[in-house]
């Protein structure tokens, strides 16, 4: 068996490392305005007055403990 030298990997500052995965200001705002968008759409075709009137009136086939025994 050959023997395999350890890379020596230089340690990152944690808060480095999740600084330079963030989005920039333009992304962001970028982001924000596609969603805002995507809500005055649903909003003019009327999905939140719908959502409204399906509020505690929709049943489920299956319960909660059903679903999960499929993953036992």
């Amino acid at each position: 068996m050959s023997k395999v030298k350890k890379e020596q990997v230089a340690e990152r500052d944690p808060f480095e490392e999740w600084k330079a995965i963030q989005l920039t200001p333009e992304q962001k705002a970028e982001l924000r305005a596609r969603a805002e968008e995507k809500a005055r759409k649903a909003a003019a075709a009327g999905a939140y007055e719908r959502l409204l009137e399906l509020r505690g009136k929709v049943e489920w086939d299956l319960d909660l403990d059903e679903l999960r025994k499929d993953r036992e």
